[in-house]
């Protein structure tokens, strides 16, 4: 369900269930900050933060980068749901493959997640790919990849880089 749909089903979009959902979200807040790593942080009402794992391309600075979801993998399938706050939208894919990576959902989100934020935000797509890092998925790169290198004090490209060459200048 979205907030702000149509109504269906008799003037309601969501279930009772769902109301809850969102009242719990409320309360509990969504973190931007995908650096934390507390496990009150990472998992909650069986979400993940995603943020942590890289898969929306986005500068880690930007409210872009934040997401919530699930990945699942059972007897011939493997899928992944998530939920982006800062364009209020989810996005679920489901593959009738099970491989021993589990990373073709993920790869598929990625590049769904910025054709969808482009779209909402009125820009050009970016061109992003995806590359395998762990059993769970792996790495979306949409171009940010610096990272600010303490000793030179000044921005660099990096493997392990997480932020848009904007986001690091501003903060190095």
């Amino acid at each position: 369900w979205a907030r702000g749909a149509p109504p269906l089903s008799g003037g309601r979009v969501a279930s009772a269930a769902s109301r809850r959902l969102e009242a719990a979200r409320g309360r509990f807040g969504a973190r931007s900050d995908a650096d934390s790593h507390r496990m009150e942080d990472i998992y909650g009402l069986a979400t993940f933060n995603l943020s942590i794992m890289g898969v929306t391309g986005q500068s880690s600075l930007s409210p872009y980068a934040v997401s919530y979801g699930h990945l699942g993998a059972t007897y011939g399938y493997d899928s992944i749901a998530a939920y982006f706050p800062a364009i209020d939208a989810a996005v679920s894919i489901g593959t009738s493959i099970e491989t021993d990576s589990q990373t073709a959902p993920s790869d598929t989100l990625c590049l769904v997640y910025n054709a969808l934020l482009a779209a909402v935000r009125g820009t050009a797509e970016p061109r992003c790919s995806f590359s395998k890092e762990s059993y769970f998925g792996g790495r979306c790169d949409c171009g940010n990849t610096y990272a600010c290198h303490k000793l030179l004090r000044k921005c660099v490209k990096s493997e392990l880089g997480s932020l848009s060459k904007e986001d690091c200048s501003r903060t190095c």
